[in-house]
């Protein structure tokens, strides 16, 4: 799946939608249907892959907070990334919200206003993704900010001189772009490897897109929904005043509810992070495709200044008396395929790697997963250690795999847990469960299955379904 076959699906959407709209009553403008049909359906998509998933979301917008952190304004940063988690639902839930309401055209110059400054904030945050690879400059900074707020304001006076006041936006916008393409108005050039944040989560874990194709992306649809920001009179509602009551109130409480229940009651209902049930843990550790990187030295000429890059075979063709070395650069000929996951490293207390045991173990595996156990939930312990007891006498393996905080023992005591407390990196652990802490079964490396500490399974259901052999 790719940015332009989900626009395909959802142009094609739209444009089934338009025709559907024909028969109930028909649009007073068929462009502007369209883009409203066309933006509307493409939130609602957007917002659902990640209402299902809305910890992803919180997880990624924290690490926007700890890399502007890194730009200045620390304090208030690390402020808001406690809130990451609200922030989160709350977007989401706008997101899924407004689509609705811009697809039954519900209050149109609201809806498109908030639509349009939803949109404009994105940009801002895959702009930063994308942007972050050059050394960017106070002008370039001062020239986007411009042409943002002017856009921003496009909708709250669009009856004071509209048109004046969207050339200038575009201008301001276009002058922008100039120097962004200006190698001048950048301190270097890209480094892919520079950026801040390498993947904006724009559609959760159901698609990773690179940065500038979520830039691109967020830029294109600036331009759709400017039209519809401008052509917001030739919307009309669908349905009448008492229907459009009950839809609204219907879509406010299906946002809210399907955001709250998969962060603070249940894992996703649909997952699509590498760690889902079915999936083979050991083999998506394994990279498909090597990269070819071909190592490469840079020299300068003594006389003129000019730099260049020489392969391991074209160095004995160098006269060292007229160059001198500058630094060596590693050249990728082909990104190759990575592994799907590539952070997994569980270590016992001794520092030993130890995943490869794990995930090789024929007999089932239960991991007790906790990214943060100062923030765990202590009383899951209790049914947990209960399973544990059952998993022993069973033959099964029973571990827990935590964020290494140097209080394991200490914790182990407090929650009078007797299995084994190995530790991991936070990221990957975050991935496995959003739950906290969560509890995965494995078996030879497969997920059999994965439980929120709010749905531990019994013991008497694993007795039925998971005990029954060894």
């Amino acid at each position: 799946m790719t940015v332009y076959s989900i626009f395909t699906y959802v142009g094609i959407a739209a444009l089934l939608l338009t025709a559907l709209r024909f028969w109930i009553a028909r649009p007073q403008n068929w462009l502007i249907c369209y883009l409203q049909n066309f933006i509307g359906a493409l939130f609602i998509f957007s917002g659902f892959v990640k209402a299902v998933d809305p910890l992803g979301t919180s997880y990624k917008m924290h690490e926007y907070f700890e890399a502007f952190a890194q730009e200045g304004f620390r304090p208030m940063w690390e402020y808001l990334a406690t809130w990451s988690t609200p922030m989160s639902i709350l977007m989401i839930a706008a997101e899924l919200f407004f689509g609705f309401t811009l697809l039954i055209g519900w209050l149109p110059r609201f809806s498109v206003t908030i639509v349009w400054w939803l949109t404009l904030f994105f940009t801002i945050l895959t702009g930063y993704t994308y942007l972050s690879g050059y050394c960017i400059t106070t002008l370039f900074v001062a020239l986007s900010t411009a042409a943002v707020v002017m856009l921003a304001a496009v909708p709250l006076i669009s009856k004071v001189n509209i048109k004046n006041l969207t050339l200038l936006a575009g201008l301001l916008f276009v002058a922008a772009l100039f120097f962004w393409f200006k190698s001048e108005s950048f301190g270097c050039a890209f480094t892919e490897t520079k950026m801040k944040v390498t993947d904006c989560g724009c559609f959760g874990d159901f698609i990773k897109l690179k940065p500038w194709e979520t830039f691109y992306k967020d830029v294109f649809l600036d331009v759709l929904i400017l039209i519809l920001v401008l052509g917001y009179k030739d919307i009309t509602s669908v349905f009448s005043k008492a229907k459009v009551t009950f839809a609204m109130t219907g879509a406010a409480l299906f946002s809210s509810i399907v955001c709250l229940y998969h962060v603070y009651w249940n894992e996703p209902s649909i997952d699509f992070r590498p760690y889902k049930v079915g999936n083979n843990i050991a083999e998506l550790r394994k990279e498909v495709k090597p990269a070819v990187i071909e190592m490469t030295f840079v020299y300068k000429n003594k006389k003129t200044g000019e730099q260049k890059a020489y392969t391991m075979n074209e160095l004995t063709s160098l006269n060292y008396d007229e160059v001198e070395f500058v630094e060596r650069k590693d050249v990728v000929k082909d990104p190759g395929i990575p592994a799907k996951i590539s952070n997994l490293f569980i270590e016992d207390n001794e520092g030993q790697n130890i995943t490869d045991a794990i995930l090789s173990e024929p007999r089932y595996t239960f991991l007790v997963v906790s990214p943060n156990i100062g923030k765990t939930n202590e009383e899951a312990f209790k049914a947990l250690n209960a399973i544990a007891e059952a998993a022993t006498k069973s033959g099964a393996k029973f571990y827990a795999v935590v964020r290494n905080e140097g209080n394991m023992e200490q914790f182990k005591k407090k929650v009078n847990a007797t299995y084994p407390f190995y530790h991991a990196d936070e990221t990957p652990l975050k991935t496995m469960i959003r739950s906290n802490p969560g509890l995965l079964l494995l078996k030879e490396g497969v997920v059999v299955n994965k439980w929120h500490y709010r749905h531990l399974p019994t013991v008497e259901e694993l007795k039925k379904t998971y005990f029954t052999s060894k």
